[in-house]
C-alpha cells in the first residue's frame, strides 16, 4: 500500500515541480517594485492582436502543463506494471531512469514555463497600454473625426489609425514600466530628440523607426488604394509618462506623446490638411483592414 502512494506521488511529481516554479516565478515577478505606468481608468477598448498572442501562449503553457502531468502518469503505470506479477522485483537502473525521466520532465517543463511568464506579463502590459491609449484618443475626438484599432497591415498590425481634418495619424503604443516610486516627477520622464527615447536609465530607438515604418506603409496603401496622397504622420504612444520633446511639429518626424494631451496634435488651430470627402475616402479604406473575423 506504502509502495502505491509513493508511485502515486511519483506520478504527480512533474505537476508538483511545475506548479512549485510557476508560483516561485510569480512570487519574483510580483516582488519587482516597478509601479505600472498607466494612470487611466480603462474600459473595455481594442488590443485584439496583443490578446490573441497572450491567449496563445496560455494555452501553451497549458499544454506544456498536461504533457508534464501525462508523462508522469505513464512512468508510474509502467513502474507498477513491473511489480504485478508474483516474482516482486527489485530496484533496479531501469526504474532510476523512469524516475529520472519523471523529475526531469517536470523541471524541463516549468523552466518552459517559467521563461515566458515575463513575456505573458509585458504583453498584458502592452494590452493595457493600447486600450489606454485609445480610450483617452477617443476622448479627444469629436466630430468629422475616425478612430481605428489594431490595422492588420502586411505582417504586422497598427495600434490605431486617426483621420482628422488635419490628416492621417498612424499610432503606435508602447508600454514601459516606470522607476520605483520615491525618484519624484524626474523618474516619470522621457527626453525625445527626434532620433532617440532616453528614458532615466536607459534609451531606445527601435520603436521610432517602427512608428516611421508604420507610417510609410500606411500612406503607401492609401495612395494605391484611394489614388491620393494622404498625410500620414507617426505617432509614437508612450501612456503615462511625462514626454519632453525638444524637437516639436518638425516635418517628418514622429510625434512622440502621451495620449492624455493629443487634443492638440489632432485637432489644432490650422487650415484643414483634408476635407470631409478626403477623411471619408480614407475611412472607408481603412475600415476594410479592420473587419472582424466570422466565426
Amino acid at each position: 500500500m506504502l509502495w502505491q502512494v509513493l508511485m502515486v506521488v511519483l506520478g504527480l511529481a512533474p505537476v508538483l515541480i511545475v506548479v512549485g516554479l510557476v508560483y516561485w516565478k510569480k512570487y519574483r515577478l510580483e516582488a519587482d517594485e516597478r509601479r505600472e505606468a498607466l494612470t487611466t481608468e480603462l474600459r473595455r477598448l481594442p488590443g485584439a492582436s496583443l490578446q490573441a498572442a497572450r491567449d496563445e501562449l496560455v494555452d501553451r503553457q497549458m499544454e506544456r502543463v498536461l504533457s508534464a502531468l501525462i508523462l508522469g502518469m505513464a512512468v508510474v503505470q509502467t513502474i507498477l506494471s513491473r511489480r504485478v506479477a508474483p516474482d516482486f522485483s527489485t530496484w533496479s537502473w531501469f526504474d532510476t531512469i523512469l524516475l529520472c525521466v519523471v523529475l526531469g520532465s517536470g523541471i524541463y517543463y516549468g523552466r518552459l514555463i517559467m521563461a515566458e511568464m515575463p513575456k505573458s506579463r509585458r504583453l498584458r502590459q502592452a494590452i493595457r497600454a493600447e486600450q489606454a491609449t485609445a480610450q483617452e484618443i477617443a476622448v479627444s475626438l469629436a466630430g468629422d473625426n475616425h478612430i481605428f484599432h489594431d490595422i492588420q497591415a502586411e505582417g504586422f498590425n497598427i495600434d490605431h489609425v486617426v483621420i482628422t481634418p488635419a490628416g492621417v495619424f498612424a499610432i503606435e503604443t508602447k508600454s514601459r514600466m516606470k522607476p520605483p516610486a520615491g525618484n519624484g516627477a524626474a523618474g516619470a520622464k522621457v527626453q525625445y530628440d527626434g532620433k532617440q527615447l532616453r528614458f532615466p536609465s536607459w534609451t531606445e530607438t527601435e520603436p521610432i523607426e517602427q512608428a516611421s515604418r508604420q507610417a510609410k506603409w500606411l500612406s503607401t496603401y492609401l495612395k494605391n488604394s484611394t489614388g491620393e496622397s494622404y498625410p500620414v504622420i507617426p505617432v509614437l504612444a508612450l501612456p503615462g509618462w511625462f514626454v519632453v520633446d525638444s524637437v516639436g511639429p518638425s516635418g517628418g518626424a514622429v510625434r512622440v506623446v502621451n495620449p492624455k494631451n493629443v487634443r492638440r496634435l489632432f485637432l489644432p488651430d490650422r487650415a484643414p490638411a483634408l476635407d470631409t470627402q478626403a477623411i471619408q475616402r480614407a475611412a472607408f479604406q481603412l475600415g476594410k483592414l479592420v473587419q472582424a473575423p466570422t466565426l
